[in-house]
């Protein structure tokens, strides 16, 4: 397995390369026993710095991060550089007041909402809100690209994924904090 921290930003952008297709793409952080929050309850205690990197290289490019109010309520906004945020919320119960970018704010009162909210020119689709906002998405669209960081050997897939049905395109580490990166894209679209 190679060394994440080996590889340039060029070459992380090239393995993690958007097709110019309609693509939904997961993207997250696996714990120990298949959590998605450490013990603070959010990510920021299972993260690290080569996980942020990677992170910031995959949202560069999405034209829309879709997740759960939940997620937003513990993790705070995190919006793509140029693209939009969609966030999934019955309630529309978010901290609104701390939106540094609410002309590029979708609050979504369901997933038939947020997915009827896209765009024309919106293919790069990003779903990075927590186990059950991804199980929701798949369950509806079923991803094209799953991105995965494991913190230990611990860390478990989600079940509700059939990984073969996806090829492993990518399999980098980093050993100082005993992560895993995987990268899977779809074998075959089942449309």
């Amino acid at each position: 397995m190679v060394e994440s921290s080996t590889r340039t930003d060029v070459q992380l952008s090239q393995i993690y390369a958007w097709p110019s297709s309609l693509t939904f793409r997961l993207n997250i952080l696996i714990g120990p026993s298949g959590t998605t929050a450490g013990e603070d309850g959010t990510s920021v205690s299972l993260t690290s710095a080569q996980d942020r990197r990677i992170l910031r290289l995959i949202r560069k490019d999405a034209d829309v991060v879709l997740l759960g109010a939940e997620s937003v309520r513990k993790e705070g906004w995190f919006f793509p550089p140029t693209g939009r945020l969609i966030v999934l919320s019955k309630t529309g119960n978010l901290p609104l007041e701390t939106c540094p970018h609410p002309e590029r704010l979708f609050i979504a009162p369901s997933l038939s909402s947020a997915l009827h909210n896209l765009r024309e020119n919106e293919n790069k689709i990003l779903c990075e809100g927590g186990l059950a906002t991804a199980e929701l998405v798949h369950q509806h669209v079923c991803f094209d690209e799953i991105a995965l960081t494991f913190r230990n050997e611990d860390s478990t897939a989600p079940d509700f994924i059939d990984f073969s049905e996806y090829q492993l395109l990518s399999e980098l580490t980093e050993k100082s904090s005993e992560m895993t990166f995987r990268f899977w894209r779809r074998a075959a679209k089942p449309h």
